[in-house]
């Protein structure tokens, strides 16, 4: 009985022990990290890549004998890479590099407080405290004592309504300092190294749109009282955080801004001095693309910046609690993180609200508001090598990156980065085809627009004669047989339908008036258009040059394709006759159809030129592509014009009424198919839940 009992006991022990295993390694494990593919279809494409930082360590002070953080507002680090982090109230604990107290600095003098203060930073000896809710900031020894206060200075430059309340500083090594002051959408207050206020630097613009721009007009020229008291002027957002490279430029980022898709881009801002102006990509979203806003209290939020040496940028996104990391040209590198405010397991966080980079960035602290601790991210082997290699890779050293890029395949497929790095390096080796063949692989369309700029100048070089004779012999050739048919009134398509279709583009007013007088066209030839239009719209997605093309095979829908192309034609088309036959039009639904599906003719040659050209061409010629689709929507557009007033025998001012008339009317279909379609589905929904009832009774 005494070893059934030890035996029983070691049993349970043991399944303690493993449970306790399990989740001291589920507690430990990194979230999944992803990245972005760009040019792939009109958005960013997010995929699972290889996790560049593991979870290191989590820092809580209590371990160290301190008293709990009430509430961590900001973190920065000095040139040992100590830490300073910064509690609302008024407490400054410094860490060394290894994560160990150094001391702690409580009320500045022993007296002066700085509660809730929201930025703290290090400069050449010197602790820099943001007392936002006391509108200055302290300047302060490692000791705690006083060295000197900013204020909001007195200048003409200074909106009188203007409230300082900074929360972030920063300084350059000319001595420059550059203060945000929380909600100012003025920029940030620059001061000179004497501490002479210059100026603001750095607002955010505002995008206006084209609705807006004739609202302000109509306002302007029609101006009363009710419209002032209900206008609400238009603000650009206000600035969160500044950071500052080796080169001196300054970087800011706006925090939550919109859902609209421009004001979600540049939320990341790199400054040239002077102007202030963005020397980053104005269209790069710096957050994700799928989630971007659940409800009003989840929306994505960039809280922090930092910038390392190399010009890699770190974002902390305090919504759904993201680290981003890019790479100065803006090129993701990975995402990682996560908790949504809820994060219980180490690598998630439950409301992140400050971040700093250590040691160039193989370090990222991350501080949390409800637990107060701080999570260390250390970059692991992968991650080293990823950046070395992108850096290396945006400097030109391309001879020292095509093994490494190739390694760095062999752990993760889905590196667009190691892609475009080969390709860059096949580039350079002036192996153009096999640049080309890695360029497409990670849908990197510069350096593919290169590599096949080279590749199409040595096709020419190597076959110019024989290019040059077959383009002599077919304009010759061309021209001959014009000559031969105009004088011998020769007639090579001897089906009168297929000849009367062929001919509508270069003869539309005689066509359209045939077709009307003598009951000519055929129904099946308007068939046949309509297949070949929908085919041609298919194609030149799917078969378009590489350089022109958005087509992404994981989203493609050939079904939404043919709604806009024939849906379109045929809704059309039975609106038309709809309206017409109301308004006295003489068109029949017949040669309404035929008059539609023949100007058809001009968009399927377009289409069908285009597939060709947009494999030849670069983009730098897209010009010419443009041209073309508007020479052929123009054309279209004539010999639509010309056959509804042939068939409908209409003057183009009743021509003009009725086109807006069958808008409005295939705008009422379209809203009266969605009805149906909704009631369909309620309906079955009905049903569904009737037979369930049923069934369980």
């Amino acid at each position: 009985m005494k070893k059934a009992l030890c035996r029983l006991f070691a049993v349970i022990l043991a399944i303690c022990l493993a449970a306790g295993a399990v989740t001291a390694v589920s507690a430990a494990a990194p979230t999944d990290s992803y990245t972005y593919w760009t040019n792939v279809g009109t958005q960013r494409k997010a995929v699972y890549g290889k996790a560049m930082y593991d979870v290191s360590t989590v820092i809580d002070v209590t371990k160290l004998g301190l008293e709990r953080f009430s509430k961590i507002t900001s973190l920065c680090k000095d040139n040992d890479n100590n830490l300073y982090i910064l509690d609302a109230q008024s407490r400054v604990v410094i860490l060394d590099d290894e994560y160990n107290l150094i001391k702690e600095i409580g009320l500045i003098d022993g007296s002066i407080s700085y509660n809730n203060a929201k930025g703290i930073y290090y400069n050449d000896g010197v602790i820099y405290i943001c007392n936002t809710e006391g509108a200055n900031i302290y300047m302060i020894n490692s000791d705690g004592a006083l060295i000197d206060t900013i204020t909001l200075p007195e200048s003409t430059l200074i909106p009188d309504d203007f409230e300082f309340k900074p929360s972030r500083i920063i300084r350059d090594k000319n001595g420059y300092m550059y203060v945000v002051s929380e909600g100012s959408y003025y920029g940030t207050l620059l001061y000179a190294p004497d501490r002479t206020f210059l100026g603001f630097y750095g607002a955010n613009t505002v995008n206006a749109s084209l609705a807006s721009v004739f609202t302000n007009i109509s306002n302007r020229l029609f101006p009363n009282v009710e419209k002032h008291a209900n206008s609400a002027k238009k603000f650009p957002y206000s600035l969160v955080d500044v950071a500052i490279d080796k080169d001196g430029f300054v970087y800011t980022c706006n925090g939550y801004t919109t859902l609209s898709s421009s004001a979600r881009n540049a939320q990341i801002r790199r400054l040239s001095p002077g102007e202030g102006n963005n020397l980053l990509n104005n269209k790069v979203n710096f957050t994700d693309t799928e989630i971007i806003y659940i409800d009003n209290f989840h929306k994505q939020d960039i809280c922090d910046i930092d910038v390392d040496d190399n010009g890699f940028i770190y974002a902390l996104e305090s919504c759904f609690d993201k680290i981003f990391v890019y790479d100065s040209d803006c090129r993701i590198l990975t995402v990682f993180g996560g908790g949504m405010g809820a994060g219980t397991q180490k690598g998630t966080f439950s409301n992140s609200c400050a971040m700093v980079t250590k040691n160039n960035g193989d370090s990222i602290l991350v501080a949390e508001n409800d637990t107060n601790n701080i999570t260390v991210f250390k970059i692991n082997d992968y991650g080293k090598k990823v950046k070395e290699l992108d850096y290396l890779t945006l400097e030109g050293n391309y001879d020292a990156v095509k093994e490494g890029w190739f390694e760095v395949l062999a752990q993760d497929q889905n590196s667009q980065l190691a892609y475009s790095g080969i390709a860059n390096a096949y580039l350079e080796e002036e192996d153009y085809d096999t640049a080309l063949y890695y360029a497409k692989l990670g849908y990197d369309k510069d350096t593919y627009a290169v590599a096949f700029e080279y590749v199409r100048k040595d096709f020419i070089s190597e076959n110019f004669t024989w290019l040059f004779l077959i383009i002599v012999v077919v304009v010759i050739g061309a021209i001959v047989l014009m000559f031969v048919t105009n004088k011998k009134k020769l007639v090579f398509i001897k089906n009168p339908s297929l000849n009367l279709m062929l001919t509508t583009a270069i003869h539309p007013s005689n066509n359209f008036t045939d077709i009307k007088e003598k009951k000519l066209g055929s129904l099946p030839l308007c068939f046949l258009l309509l297949v070949l239009y929908y085919v041609v719209t298919v194609m030149k997605t799917i078969a378009g040059g590489f350089l022109f093309s958005e087509y992404d095979p994981t989203t493609f829908n050939s079904i939404l394709v043919l709604v806009r192309s024939v849906g379109l034609v045929v809704l059309w088309i039975v609106a038309n006759w709809l309206v017409c036959t109301l308004l006295g039009g003489k068109g029949k639904l017949k040669e309404i159809t035929i008059v539609t599906c023949y100007s058809l003719l001009p968009l399927i040659l377009e289409g069908i030129i285009y597939i060709i050209l947009s494999n030849v061409l670069l983009p730098v010629e897209a010009s010419f592509l443009s041209i073309l689709s508007v020479l052929a929507t123009i054309y279209f557009g004539i010999m639509l014009i010309i056959g509804m007033l042939k068939i409908h025998d209409y003057s183009m001012g009743k021509f003009i009424w009725t086109t807006i008339l069958t808008v409005i009317g295939m705008a009422i279909i379209i809203f009266l198919i969605i009805m149906l379609i909704i009631l369909v589905q309620q309906f079955g929904a009905f049903v569904i839940t009737l037979v369930t009832e049923i069934t369980t009774i």
